[in-house]
């Protein structure tokens, strides 16, 4: 009996031992509160879901159905005869002459490639081969918009090719340089539109050549002014 004894809680320990057992209780009874709240606002929120999509699923359906009215093809049976390719020959086809080829055209190319040449040596030459090349006209200025046949092609002022029998392409001499004295007196300022403002420009880059008509009695008379790009190299 005195073993046994030594074995039993005190009264003391035994109300200890309640209220810890009853705290864990009070304390499970609230996780579960808890938890079984919380299940519930997750389950209300799964079932708001659901709805929207249950929504969703037939506002989209309404949508799918206007867009098939709307772009529904219709079918047409009484479409008109067209030709292949949209073309209609019932009237025949107008076609358009092509202007003719401007006759200096070659000559003003070649001008100016040998105008770019101009610094290098030998350019008395290959002015003189484009001369002979196509039967240039040289010639100096004479004041007033007069020109006359020049010496040779050093001493000339300009070239002129001829385009028919009275109409001649006219260009300047590409060796003399344009400087002040030749675009107040030299007749160049009449003959072109020109970027001229001072000093010295070295290369002239002809856009369009001056068309003079020439007669025996009344001499050279220009008909179109040409156009001229002065560079200073």
């Amino acid at each position: 009996m005195e073993e046994v004894s030594e074995f039993l809680l005190s009264p003391q320990m035994t109300q200890i031992l309640y209220y810890l057992s009853l705290g864990l209780s009070i304390l499970l009874l609230f996780v579960v509160a808890y938890l079984f709240a919380a299940n519930g606002r997750k389950s209300n929120e799964i079932a708001h879901l659901q709805s929207e999509l249950v929504r969703l699923r037939k506002d989209l359906s309404k949508l799918k159905d206007t867009v098939e009215h709307m772009w529904k093809p219709t079918v047409k049976t009484d479409l008109p005869p067209i030709e292949p390719f949209g073309l209609d020959f019932s009237e025949p086809a107008k076609i358009s002459q092509l202007k003719p080829q401007d006759p200096w055209l070659d000559f003003v190319e070649k001008y100016n490639e040998l105008a770019e040449e101009m610094s290098k040596p030998g350019q008395l030459k290959k002015c003189e081969k484009v001369v002979y090349e196509f039967k240039l006209r040289v010639l100096t200025y004479g004041g007033a918009m007069t020109f006359r046949p020049a010496i040779d092609v050093k001493d000339s002022r300009y070239w002129a090719f001829k385009c028919s029998s009275d109409e001649f392409a006219v260009v300047p001499n590409p060796m003399h340089p344009c400087d002040e004295d030749f675009y107040d007196n030299g007749g160049i300022r009449e003959t072109y539109a020109l970027n001229y403002e001072d000093g010295v420009y070295r290369k002239y880059v002809v856009k369009l050549p001056a068309i003079f008509t020439y007669e025996p009695s009344g001499g050279w008379q220009l008909k179109d002014t040409g156009v001229v790009n002065l560079e200073r190299s």
